[in-house]
């Protein structure tokens, strides 16, 4: 997918980390949050992409469908209705994803349904808005599978940051 993930979930990219230096373990720590970053913000700009789509499936099983602006003035409440807290047990974190991350995801995600599908998802015949709501679903897929491998590697890297305080060895140390 991009070149930074494929490095962090290698086997081999946790090897020595009971050696490492903290700041190295830190390093580590932020390079993966970075990348769960990123892939966070752009599953959340597939999942309004998604929602657009099922809004507009759903008006046309009503009888209804067909009308960009009704979608338009929708909008705030599709994007807020999926608002959840964070995930349990995690530190919360602010949302600054890297262009390095975001920008390769995007032009993944916009080749698989991109901002011209969106603006004319009114007009979309239903076979091709059932065709982007299966991409979208297996893109949604496909990031949700990385974020929750980038999440074990986060894990293990403050478990051994926990593991070094609880022994002793303050993370402030460099060694």
């Amino acid at each position: 997918m991009i070149p930074d993930l494929l490095h962090a979930l290698v086997p081999t990219y946790l090897s020595g980390l009971a050696d490492a230096s903290t700041e190295r373990v830190r390093e580590m720590r932020c390079e993966c949050t970075d990348l769960e970053n990123g892939f966070s913000y752009v599953r959340r700009v597939a999942q309004g992409r998604f929602d657009l789509l099922t809004k507009e499936t759903e008006s046309r099983a009503g009888g209804g469908g067909g009308d960009l602006r009704n979608l338009v003035e929708q909008l705030p409440e599709m994007l807020s209705g999926g608002a959840r807290a964070g995930a349990g047990g995690r530190v919360e974190q602010e949302l600054d994803p890297p262009d390095h991350v975001v920008d390769p995801l995007t032009e993944k995600l916009d080749g698989v349904v991109g901002p011209s599908v969106i603006t004319s998802v009114a007009e979309l015949q239903d076979s091709v808005l059932a065709a982007a709501m299966i991409a979208l679903s297996s893109f949604e897929e496909e990031l949700s599978t990385a974020r929750r491998s980038l999440h074990t590697v986060i894990d293990s890297i403050n478990d051994e940051l926990a593991r070094r305080i609880t022994g002793g060895k303050s993370p402030v140390d460099s060694t």
